[in-house]
């Protein structure tokens, strides 16, 4: 059964041949009698019970079953082994007494309980159902009991409803099981319990306390829809597909402890504090609403006691049969163990507080959430880096590039739609989000992710800023400095003017130089081949002889 397939309709006609020993009995009458089990005569009821045989049929629709007529009818279906066998059994519409036992039961053939009323408390310990098996519409009046049952085909409890304690504790179903708007009043325990396709309880009420410690899960456990009066603590619990709690609501708080391959709470409300503790697991939380905290955290190690799905080292495969690739075994654990949850979503979220730690961001949506200043941010938490290409320095941060959010990717990849305006507004609301994140990095004491988000919030800003001057002037501060940001290019600018400095101040020395006068060129004692003369040391009272003239004694 597919969770789109429509609920049989309710009994409100009796379509078996009814009881004419009473009147207004109910009853399916026995052949050739006319009257129902409860109301045969002494004889003939001990005629109906020794006709009985282990694995024989058993119809008791719409009979109101006695103690004493149950436990005959056991005895006569008992077995060498000590436990009831019936073959195809019908209760529909019966009336059970108070304390039915039906402990260890093995119903060989299909079974139904559509409609039936248990006025008390009713074990099905250890019972096992190995045809298909419908409790719909079943009323059970006291605390009731599967702990350890098998379910071997199908088995539906839709529409059921539990007045007291329910214990599937340590059950086990082959195939689907589906609890699809089933009321819950009194507690429900389904710890160290087993389903080996889907465990479908979409719209379901939870009244009192629930468990699901240790549970495994084959394929998807769905909730959507839920209602949980007492909160929810879900797990330790492995599915091999997706836990679906979109549109629940959960009073009291939620704890999510699980390794799955998707975990969707979509539209969810939660009055408390919420907490996922997730591996290997996609985690979309868009449109949801917590009262309390919400704390978002990867589990390094595999679950202690529950085997992961694919743990002999074969990826898993979806429903498109597309497989993931991924493996969860030992041949993997290496690898494995270091893979974060991711998250897909916080489109619209509303929270007191979130808490993200050691959580993958690369895809994740964050255009809409209330508050992002109020995100904390713990751990390695991965946020999308540009493509090398579009790097200004790709040895910057080890290799990686510059953090920015997947919304803005897109936005550079040209995949959003819409009109122009409608893009500029989101231009403007993701600048925002952008200087929003960067304050809570930076009160998360991630400065390299929070100078990254407000360079984002800038080139934005220098993209889209309609007046021209200042447009200008944060291309300016963007080739410069890098808005303030980008200390290796003020760096760079420095030593450019440091150099073009050193060059000016060489060419003005070696103009200098050049431009002096050159003595040299006037002096005839400078000239080359020629002898210099000594100077003519003039003695005082005494004149020099000038050449050609006597010498005066």
């Amino acid at each position: 059964m597919t969770p789109h397939e429509p609920s049989p309709p309710s009994l409100t006609t009796v379509i078996w041949p009814r009881c004419t020993a009473v009147h207004g009995c109910a009853g399916r009458a026995v052949e050739r009698s006319g009257g129902c089990p409860a109301h045969l005569p002494p004889g003939a009821f001990d005629r109906f019970v020794d006709g009985l045989r282990p694995g024989a049929d058993l119809d008791l629709r719409g009979v109101t079953v006695q103690a004493w007529m149950l436990d005959a009818l056991l005895d006569a279906l008992t077995g060498p082994d000590g436990r009831p066998h019936l073959g195809r059994t019908r209760f529909d519409g019966a009336v059970l007494p108070s304390h039915a036992v039906l402990r260890g039961a093995c119903v060989e053939g299909d079974s139904t309980f559509n409609g039936a009323c248990f006025l008390g408390g009713a074990s099905f310990y250890d019972a096992r159902f190995f045809g298909n098996v419908s409790f719909r519409g079943a009323r059970f009046g006291g605390n009731m009991s599967f702990h350890g049952a098998r379910f071997h085909r199908h088995a539906s409890f839709e529409e059921a409803v539990f007045a007291n304690d329910a214990l599937f504790g340590e059950a086990v179903w082959h195939a689907d099981a589906s609890f699809r708007r089933a009321v819950f009043i009194g507690a429900a325990c389904f710890d160290r319990a087993r389903f080996g396709r889907d465990a479908a309880m979409q719209a379901a009420c939870f009244g009192g306390a629930v468990s699901f410690k240790r549970v495994q899960v084959a394929r998807h456990a769905r909730l959507d829809r839920t209602r949980f009066r007492r909160g929810l603590w879900l797990g330790p619990l492995v599915a091999g597909g997706e836990i679906c709690l979109s549109d629940a609501t959960a009073h009291g708080g939620l704890r999510i402890h699980a390794a799955a391959r998707h975990v969707t709470a979509r539209g969810a409300t939660v009055h408390g504090t919420a907490e996922f503790r997730l591996r290997h697991a996609e985690l979309d939380l868009e449109d949801a609403v917590f009262d309390g905290t919400v704390t978002v955290r990867s589990l390094p190690q595999p679950i202690h006691g529950l085997p992961e799905p694919g743990e002999a080292g074969e990826g898993t495969t979806d429903e498109t049969g597309a497989g993931t690739g991924r493996e969860t075994g030992a041949g993997a654990a290496g690898e494995a163990d270091e893979a974060p949850v991711r998250l897909v979503s916080l489109r619209e979220v509303t929270a007191e507080g979130l808490c993200l730690t050691d959580v993958d961001l690369s895809g994740c949506g964050f255009l809409g959430l209330d508050r992002p200043d109020l995100l904390r941010i713990t751990g390695d938490c991965r946020f999308a880096t540009l493509p090398p290409r579009q790097g200004w320095r790709p040895w910057r941060r080890h290799g990686r590039g510059r953090a920015v959010l997947a919304e803005d990717l897109a936005q550079r990849a040209g995949k959003a739609t819409g009109p122009a305006g409608g893009a500029d507004r989101d231009s403007v609301r993701l600048a925002a989000l952008y200087r929003e994140l960067a304050r809570a990095a930076a009160d998360s004491d991630h400065g390299g992710l929070a100078r990254d988000l407000r360079y984002s919030a800038l080139e934005i800003r220098r993209h889209t800023e309609p007046t021209p001057w200042r447009r200008w002037a944060l291309h300016l501060m963007w080739l410069t400095s890098g808005y303030g940001l980008r200390t290796g290019r003020i760096m760079a600018w420095l030593a450019v003017l440091a150099a073009l400095l050193c060059c000016g101040v060489t060419y003005i020395r070696h103009g200098n130089h050049q431009s002096a006068p050159d003595t040299s060129a006037h002096d005839p004692s400078s000239s080359p081949g020629r002898r210099s003369l000594r100077p003519v040391v003039r003695k005082p009272g005494h004149l020099v002889r000038k050449p050609g003239h006597p010498r005066r004694d």
